[in-house]
């Protein structure tokens, strides 16, 4: 991702996300986008939820979570652009 003088997101922000994907054949590698917050940060990657509680309460209140939330990893060295929303 190319250095800028935006402030880094963190854990809990609502981040708009630009990246390049893999492809297998096509004209290249096609650009995707992901909204949604930013739960955790490593090294190689961003988890995003896109799909998850607002309120923890009802989140602990229910045995279904894993099957309620969902999410995306995002390598770091494949986005071309980030900012937060929130």
């Amino acid at each position: 991702m190319p250095k800028s003088s935006k402030p880094a997101p963190i854990v809990g922000d609502i981040v708009h996300v630009t990246f390049w994907d893999h492809s297998n054949g096509g004209e290249g590698p096609p650009r995707f986008e992901v909204t949604g917050r930013l739960t955790e940060i490593t090294k190689e990657a961003y988890r995003i939820h896109f799909w998850s509680y607002t309120n923890p309460v009802d989140a602990a209140a229910d045995d279904n979570k894993k099957e309620n939330e969902d999410y995306w990893w995002i390598v770091r060295s494949a986005i071309t652009d980030i900012r937060i929303l929130k």
